[in-house]
């Protein structure tokens, strides 16, 4: 047993902990260590966490990302119980479960569905949040792109917000002027290029991989998706192929562009009167034909921590119910649906709802530790692409190659 838990074990041996409900579990003997990422929202959530459990039982490590996941990683690496839970977003989770770091969550969350009404939670947060068929993280906060487009001149052209990639650029085309781009598109490699690429590949193509996750963004579908982004780029701004969150903001902003994909955490900007000359002018729907990046972040427990990994699901589940997600919506957007349907949080945040139905129709990067490598390959041939420096199947053709290759290289295929 580390020292972390020696005094703890001494001041409560037969100590029985009471959640924030009330109701009894069985007896801990142990602290319960925290690390995590510093920042606001996680700063509520692990305050709920220390909340769930008496004072004294609950210690909480907060330290930039990078810090924490060194740490993380070489902890668990080393299989020592130094750690109870971690905090994960959607890319580490996978590595890390891939390396037999986590403590599957599947068994635990049939017994506390109920309790804590986690099937609130809609799928692709679930999704997000599993790896190889196994949910392995608590979400607590998530982030979803949405359809950004300006209301007024919706209406002055006489057209509806576009719900298929189809009405999406006849939508672009009509609205193109000289002056103001039809969309926005964010094509800066690698993050920002991989995530429009993700939308297109899910909402024309067949998604990125089969079920042995050997390449299928290159068949006849995955063609016509870059296809469309391509065709999309003549309704860009210039200088799309340099544009990531940022600058694609700025665009929206400043009325220089249209409509386009861009994440919930730029909604608020848009009505700041400061920063935006078209405040109330900018409205949200859920992304056209779907598929479009879901990020989530959660807790998980460690498989090698030695205290109570029941207790400490219950204390997860605690600080990840409705009433707590209520209240944390003033930091993030909270994954549950209730929450989001909330109407007087769809008042104060006018994005909510629209948040809400692209959370049952985004989609994560695929459940794979070594994706951020695959998209630096794919991004490159796709621009490639879209910029009319190759043929489209040619450079997903090479891209699908190089792809196998790397993969292969990682034993992902037997």
């Amino acid at each position: 047993m580390t020292s972390k838990h020696v005094n703890a074990v001494a001041a409560t041996a037969i100590a029985t902990a009471v959640l924030a409900g009330g109701t009894a579990v069985a007896p801990a003997q142990e602290q319960i260590r925290i690390v995590s990422h510093r920042q606001p929202a996680l700063e509520y959530y692990t305050g709920q966490m220390q909340a769930a459990l008496p004072d004294g039982r609950v210690t909480v490590e907060l330290m930039p990302i990078d810090r924490q996941m060194e740490l993380a990683s070489i902890t668990m690496s080393s299989q020592s119980d130094a750690i109870d839970v971690v905090y994960l977003n959607d890319t580490s989770l996978k590595r890390f479960a891939a390396n037999g770091w986590l403590e599957p969550l599947d068994e635990l969350w049939e017994k506390y569905k109920d309790e804590y009404n986690l099937d609130d939670f809609p799928a692709s947060v679930i999704d997000s949040v599993s790896y190889d068929g196994h949910i392995y993280s608590m979400p607590i906060m998530t982030n979803t792109e949405l359809f950004f487009y300006r209301s007024d001149l919706f209406e002055e052209a006489g057209i509806e917000p576009p719900t298929t990639m189809e009405e999406y650029m006849a939508a672009a085309a009509q609205l193109d002027t000289p002056r103001r781009a039809g969309t926005i598109m964010s094509l800066k490699p690698v993050d920002a290029a991989l995530n429009e690429a993700h939308w297109y590949i899910n909402a024309i193509g067949d998604g990125w991989f089969d079920e042995e996750w050997r390449p299928i963004f290159n068949n006849e579908a995955g063609v016509e998706a870059i296809t469309m982004m391509k065709e999309m780029t003549q309704y860009a701004p210039r200088g799309f192929t340099s544009h990531a969150n940022d600058e694609s903001t700025i665009n929206l902003q400043q009325g220089l562009a249209a409509m386009g994909l861009q994440w919930f955490t730029r909604a608020a900007a848009m009505d700041n009167p400061e920063q935006s000359r078209v405040v109330d002018q900018i409205d949200w729907v859920a992304p056209p034909g779907g598929g479009a990046r879901l990020a989530n972040d959660g807790f998980a427990i460690s498989k090698f921590s030695s205290a109570d990994k029941e207790e400490m699901f219950r204390m997860l589940a605690e600080a990840a119910s409705e009433e707590s997600m209520r209240e944390g919506a003033r930091y993030a957007m909270p994954p549950r649906l209730s929450v989001l349907e909330d109407e007087e949080l769809a008042k104060q945040y006018r994005w909510y709802p629209a948040a809400r139905r692209a959370l049952e129709t985004g989609k994560a990067f695929p459940a794979m530790p070594d994706f951020l490598d695959v998209g630096e390959i794919v991004t490159r041939h796709i621009l490639q692409a879209v910029t009319g420096e190759v043929e489209v199947k040619a450079a997903l053709d090479q891209a699908a190659a190089e792809t196998e290759e790397l993969l292969r290289s990682r034993d992902y295929y037997k």
